[in-house]
C-alpha cells in the first residue's frame, strides 16, 4: 500500500504541479488585461479541474441564507500546502489573501498571488503587519472580501492550534462579519512536514457569519473565542 502511495505521490507532484504551473502563466498573462474578479471564474475553474485528477473530491457546504453581495472576513482552520488553492477555488466569493511575505518572492507563484491582489505579511515585524493590516482594510472598503488563517500557519497534528490577535484586530478595525470556516479530510490527504500525498475526500464548510454588531462589541479575546468555537463546530473529522 505504501508504494501506491509514493506512485500517487509523484503523480499528484508531477500533473498536479505541471497543471498549476501551467495555469499560474496562463493566468498572470490574462490578468495582466483583465481584472483578478472578471478572470475568476475562468481561475477557479481551472483550479478545481487539478482536483478532479488528482482524484481529490471536494464537498463545500454553504449556509442557504448566504449574502453574496455582503463583504466578509473567511477564517478557515490551516492545514495543508493544499489549503490555499482550495480556498481560492471553493469560496463563493473572488477573495484576497493576507500571505506570508516570503511567498511573494517565490518564482511564478509570487507573480500570481501580486496580480491576483493577495497582501503580503511580514509575521516578524509588528510594524509591518499593521501595514498589512490598513492594506487589507482598503480592500474590504472597495468590497473585496479577505480570507486568512486565524492560527498563522499549519497545524501538525490536525488539531486547531492556538489563534492570532491580528485577523480579528483587522475585522472589528474593518467593521465586517466573519465567516467561520471548517476544512475537513485534509490531514489524511497531506500535512506539514510530509511531500506524501493521499487520494481522497475533503469537505469544506461555511459557518454563519458572526455578524458585524457581535464583532464590533465584543472584544478581540471574545470575539477569538467564539470564532474558535464555530470553526470547531464545522470541522468533521472524516
Amino acid at each position: 500500500m505504501k508504494i501506491f502511495y509514493y506512485i500517487y505521490t509523484f503523480y499528484v507532484w508531477f500533473i498536479g504541479g505541471l497543471l498549476f504551473f501551467l495555469i499560474a502563466l496562463f493566468s498572470i498573462l490574462a490578468m495582466s488585461f483583465i481584472s483578478p474578479k472578471k478572470f475568476r471564474p475562468v481561475f477557479t475553474f481551472l483550479l478545481r479541474q487539478i482536483f478532479n485528477i488528482v482524484f481529490i473530491r471536494v464537498k463545500v457546504e454553504i449556509p442557504d441564507d448566504f449574502d453574496y453581495n455582503q463583504r466578509y472576513v473567511f477564517m478557515p482552520n490551516h492545514v495543508s500546502v493544499l489549503d490555499a488553492p482550495l480556498m481560492v477555488s471553493y469560496m463563493p466569493q473572488f477573495i484576497n489573501a493576507l500571505e506570508a511575505k516570503e511567498h511573494f518572492d517565490w518564482p511564478i507563484y509570487g507573480t500570481l498571488i501580486k496580480k491576483w491582489g493577495n497582501i503580503s505579511i511580514n509575521r516578524k515585524s509588528v510594524q509591518e503587519s499593521i501595514k498589512s493590516i490598513r492594506i487589507a482594510e482598503s480592500k474590504l472598503k472597495n468590497e473585496n472580501s479577505i480570507i486568512v488563517f486565524p492560527e498563522g500557519g499549519r497545524t501538525k497534528t490536525g488539531q486547531l492550534m492556538k489563534f492570532k490577535k491580528m485577523p480579528f484586530h483587522l475585522a472589528q478595525e474593518a467593521k465586517v462579519a466573519i465567516i467561520p470556516v471548517g476544512a475537513s479530510g485534509i490531514f489524511s490527504l497531506n500535512n506539514k512536514g510530509s511531500w506524501l500525498m493521499k487520494p481522497g475526500k475533503i469537505k469544506v464548510k461555511l459557518g454563519n457569519p458572526i455578524p458585524v454588531e457581535k464583532v464590533t462589541s465584543l472584544s478581540s479575546k471574545e470575539l477569538m473565542e467564539e470564532t474558535r468555537e464555530q470553526i470547531l463546530s464545522l470541522i468533521e473529522y472524516i
